[in-house]
């Protein structure tokens, strides 16, 4: 009895695995077939891009070395392609085509529209009767009354192996058909494309060489030349808002990696209001870039600084920065001792800057002077729990 139960068991779960088989198959079938597509897609996209950069290359040596030597009608005989990737691709490459050829008249080759020459004719004859594309019968063209002189261009698009070649010709469209230009480029599906600008083309050489030219310009040492204002809020007791002090700096900058993650930099700078004050100040800094792992060569960046600097001001406009209230009395009965007060202090600050192109840059910083914690004549932009910021700068820089 229990021998006849434990073979019942194995006959129901023999029974239960028997869909099972199917159904897995089912699967593995689907998977592959979306692998199969995912992995086409993928194909048929470097494919593109590879006879995209080979119409590029084709039109950028057109530009250097035009095959007419005047701007001469052309009109798109035919573009072929690799067989699987059907017509769209075909339209794909003439759309891309005629972009880069009306972008670039330099290349004298202009694109013309001729209706009867991708029209099916037919001509009649003492030898028979004929019927074809125009462009194949330059004969029944010039009956239909179709300007002469004109070209045809032949683009056909091969996969050979892992290459893609671009085999073009313009064929004059006369009787004869002769073959005025020819050129054949090639290129690995899997070598990377150069992603040109379809309104700026150049060669691989050009690129490279303008890489390193913007790379060698910009070297691990910089001069910038700032212009900041640093603003102070009025003490609670006082009420006098301090006049804000206007700066200009110079130093140094130092880029602590080729990419310019780090940079460091020192500055000098000077201070001067007519009849109000003059002041020097010495300032370093760190900055951090956030924006990325690199700095971009052609977007902006964002650096997130710390810095300290030491400031000594004087003039009769820095009165609320020497840190000790004075009366009005005060102020009158010793004029020159005002117009000779100055004030010396530390600060340190912390801020983001936004630079484009490692040229231009804006900030915005926060500072703290450690003196003033206390202080009844300069009050606090920004009071939290662990630091009270008392000034606010802006800068704007500019790097040679």
């Amino acid at each position: 009895m229990k021998r006849f139960g434990l073979t019942g068991w194995c006959l129901a779960l023999g029974l239960l695995c028997v869909p099972l088989g199917p159904a897995s198959a089912d699967e593995r079938e689907r998977d592959q077939a979306v692998a199969l597509e995912d992995l086409r897609r993928k194909v048929a996209g470097q494919v593109q891009l590879s006879a995209y950069n080979l119409l590029d290359e084709l039109v950028y040596q057109w530009t250097q070395s035009p095959p007419f030597g005047q701007p001469t009608p052309v009109v798109i005989a035919g573009v072929t392609a690799p067989v699987g990737l059907g017509a769209g691709f075909e339209s794909l490459l003439e759309n891309h085509l005629s972009g880069l050829l009306v972008a670039h008249p330099g290349s004298n080759v202009i694109l013309s529209h001729c209706p009867s020459c991708n029209a099916v004719v037919m001509h009649s004859g003492p030898k028979g009767t004929v019927v074809s594309r125009g462009l194949d019968n330059p004969e029944a063209l010039a009956k239909l009354g179709a300007p002469g002189g004109r070209h045809g261009l032949y683009l056909d698009v091969a996969a050979e192996g892992a290459w893609l070649v671009l085999r073009a010709r313009i064929t004059k469209l006369s009787p004869d058909l002769p073959i005025v230009w020819s050129r054949t480029l090639t290129q690995s599906v899997g070598t990377p494309s150069l992603l040109r600008q379809p309104t700026a083309l150049k060669s691989a050489e050009e690129a490279r060489r303008e890489y390193l030219d913007v790379l060698n310009d910009r070297g691990p040492f910089t001069v910038p030349l700032r212009f900041s204002v640093r603003a102070y809020e009025a003490g609670d007791v006082s009420g006098v808002t301090p006049v804000p002090l206007i700066w200009l700096q110079t130093g140094f900058e130092l880029a602590l990696g080729q990419a310019r993650a780090w940079t460091a930099s020192g500055i000098l700078g000077y201070a001067w209001l007519p009849e109000a004050y003059d002041g020097l100040m010495v300032q370093s800094r760190m900055s951090r870039l956030i924006s990325g792992k690199s700095h971009s060569l052609t977007g902006p960046d964002i650096y997130l600084f710390l810095g300290g600097a030491l400031i000594t001001v004087y003039g009769p406009a820095i009165v609320p920065l020497q840190n000790r209230l004075q009366t009005i009395d005060q102020v009158l009965r010793d004029p020159e001792d005002v117009a000779s007060t100055r004030a010396t202090f530390g600060a340190w600050h912390i801020g983001l800057e936004y630079r484009v192109g490692n040229r231009i840059g804006a900030s915005v910083f926060l500072e703290n002077m450690p003196a003033f914690n206390n202080s009844e004549t300069i009050g606090v932009f920004f009071e939290n729990e662990w630091i009270d910021f008392h000034s606010l700068g802006m800068e704007v820089t500019f790097c040679f």
